[in-house]
């Protein structure tokens, strides 16, 4: 029988990520799309606001950039006590913040309590916790969702100064408002999920 994946939210002080380290002494407003740890190296897919303008300030002897494309930087460093465990455990990172003083907190989904308790014995030398989440996997889109979000927003129903309503939205795809109404709830409660799920 499969196991239920573990979410965990893994605060740590001052990890040795020569990224996180760079990142927490410039001031740049940067957003960690992905991080795919390794046991040695870690890759971390950054977007960096005016990255042209700014590069001189990531340049570091224990970086690695790689040609910024389409507002994307790829950047590889020595792995750090929680990549190099992430890896050893086989979890995947999702979220990262990084907090002043270097403080850092990492959402992680791992495969079942043997990777999680994996993960735990080989984070050394630094001092973190962390907590268990009871979040689930944020569901996909259903066709009608994605159908009546769509209608809605390419209608102007999003639209400061409204340009169509939940009856014109109806009208335009032959369904009741009730079930407008609903399907667009459940829907947009998806992309929040989503939104909150891999951002906060």
């Amino acid at each position: 029988m499969a196991e239920d994946l573990i979410e965990i939210i893994l605060t740590a002080e001052k990890p040795s990520c020569g990224v996180l380290k760079k990142l927490s002494t410039v001031n740049l407003n940067a957003r960690i799309f992905q991080i795919n740890p390794g046991i040695d190296c870690t890759n971390h897919l950054m977007g960096i606001d005016q990255y042209s303008k700014n590069m001189e300030k990531l340049r570091d002897d224990n970086i690695t950039v790689y040609k910024n494309q389409k507002d994307k930087t790829w950047m590889e460093t020595r792995s750090c006590e929680i990549c190099r465990s992430s890896a050893v455990s086989g979890a995947i990172i999702i979220s990262v913040r990084i907090f002043e003083n270097q403080k850092v907190q990492y959402k992680i989904l791992l495969k079942n309590k043997n990777a999680l308790k994996k993960l735990l014995e080989n984070v050394t030398g630094i001092k973190y916790d962390y907590y268990i989440t009871d979040k689930h996997l944020p569901g996909e889109l259903t066709l009608r969702q994605k159908e009546i979000l769509y209608t809605a927003y390419s209608k102007g129903y999003f639209d400061f100064n409204r340009k169509i309503d939940l009856n014109g939205i109806a009208q335009e795809l032959g369904v009741s408002k009730k079930s407008v109404q609903s399907t667009l709830r459940r829907g947009m409660r998806k992309i929040i999920e989503e939104y909150i799920f891999n951002n906060l």
